[in-house]
């Protein structure tokens, strides 16, 4: 990889410079005291907020409607008193909320998958370096900029797109399988690719990747072992991390993206919660009425982006669910560190009695992951629940399974009948696993 280094240095001093400088900067914030770390990021939140305020017609009349004009946050407790944006928000107003800085130049339209049910079209501000955002992760994982690569996700690239590429990032080779035209053929042909490029790092959807492991474990087909191989775009359960990592010979790492704003969060080589990238964005965890909640304490994740001037995010919920991770990481990176997301807000279990349950479903088979290789809940119109099971190898697996479903049966007070359905797949959609699935209408 030697001759991949020095290409990628020359290149990159001449083509990629921001992202160069942009990564040194990065790199640098990792490792600074906390307190430090913390100003950094509330003078950024500050400046964002200032400038959305200024510049775009959405947040003047937003934050002015909730009794907090922006000029008059100067404390935390401040911040903690602006509105709290919605998705139903940011779809309704999407074109108020672009700023007067936004052109065809440095703006680039995202869509997201619309797994809430909402989906939405959102725009980033190219200026921003924020290749450099995944560079920094991978360090982490003893992968760098210059290695190969493979990527399994919905991409969409064209031919000429992929020409453009592999020019591009020569003599370093990346290559891609689209999660949504997934099929025997088109795995074949990346098996092919990983044979001959021996990626470092193979990165994609948790539901792709898997199915990808289990066309090659089908097949008796292997690959090279990576140095690491990372998850994104639901959950990450432990049975699935052993899962990937048996069949890749290579440590699994999860990290937090989403198509509203980028990298945000990724584990180190500690494995032991996610490091939030908070000197590029501000996270906070909340409850209901929007009150900041302590280390340990599930609530919404709400997310202000930092560096976005084209289509400024704040206090933005995000729709997932997590908890600030206590203490400090063993690796020496000072980035704050969450617990792997619990799910999606929207993914409920309701009962007939109004309750309604949320956290700790992603994990209820956790205690046994050699039991259970990927479970759905499902929710139907008449409340009742049926858990779909893919079991794992273990010889006790029916007797921990009933374990883990009468926990939850206890959770809910046996409100509603829960029954187990083993099955020996589980559906993708487009390469995403949905682990809820609910018939029961949301209320108004």
């Amino acid at each position: 990889m030697r001759g991949h280094e020095l290409s990628f240095k020359l290149k990159s001093g001449l083509l990629r410079r921001k992202h160069i400088e942009y990564f040194k900067e990065l790199m640098q914030a990792q490792t600074l005291p906390t307190e430090k770390l913390e100003e950094l990021q509330w003078q950024r939140a500050l400046k964002i907020s200032l400038f959305a305020s200024e510049h775009t017609r959405f947040y003047p009349e937003w934050f002015g409607a909730h009794g907090t004009p922006i000029a008059r946050v100067a404390t935390r407790e401040d911040w903690q008193r602006l509105p709290i944006l919605s998705r139903t928000a940011v779809k309704e107003n999407s074109t108020d909320i672009l700023s007067d800085e936004a052109s065809k130049v440095n703006t680039r339209q995202a869509l997201t998958g619309g797994s809430t049910g909402e989906p939405l079209r959102l725009y980033h501000d190219t200026r921003v370096p924020n290749l450099a955002q995944s560079w920094r992760m991978y360090s982490w994982w003893g992968v760098a900029p210059w290695d190969n690569l493979a990527r399994v996700a919905r991409w969409g690239f064209g031919r000429r797109e992929i020409i453009r590429n592999d020019i591009v990032w020569w003599p370093t080779k990346q290559r891609y399988l689209d999660a949504s035209l997934i099929d025997e053929e088109s795995m074949h042909l990346f098996h092919r690719q990983l044979v001959k490029i021996r990626p470092r790092l193979v990165e994609g959807y948790v539901g792709a990747l898997l199915e990808f492991a289990d066309f090659l474990e089908r097949e008796q087909l292997q690959v090279e072992p990576p140095m690491a191989v990372a998850t994104t775009a639901a959950p990450l359960t432990e049975a699935s991390r052993r899962r990937l990592e048996s069949i890749f010979g290579a440590p699994v790492y999860d990290e937090y993206r989403g198509a509203e704003i980028g990298w945000m969060a990724g584990e180190c080589a500690q494995q032991d919660g996610l490091h939030v990238f908070a000197d590029t964005r501000m996270f906070e965890i909340v409850d209901t009425d929007g009150r900041p909640l302590p280390p340990g304490q599930i609530g919404d994740i709400v997310i202000t982006d930092l560096t976005n001037r084209v289509f400024p995010l704040i206090r933005y919920r995000i729709g997932d669910r997590g908890s600030w991770a206590e203490g400090e990481c063993a690796c020496g990176v000072t980035l704050p560190r969450i617990q792997p997301p619990d799910g999606r807000t929207t993914d409920l279990i309701r009962l007939p009695s109004g309750r309604t349950l949320g956290h700790r479903l992603m994990g209820m088979f956790g205690a046994h992951p050699e039991s259970v290789k990927l479970f759905q809940i499902h929710q139907r119109s008449d409340y009742s629940i049926v858990i779909r099971i893919v079991k794992g190898e273990d010889p006790q697996s029916d007797a921990k399974i009933e374990q883990a479903v009468n926990s939850l049966r206890n959770r809910i007070s046996h409100e509603v009948p829960i029954t187990v359905e083993p099955i020996k797949e589980l559906p993708y959609s487009g390469g995403k696993i949905k682990y809820v699935i609910s018939d029961i209408p949301s209320p108004a």
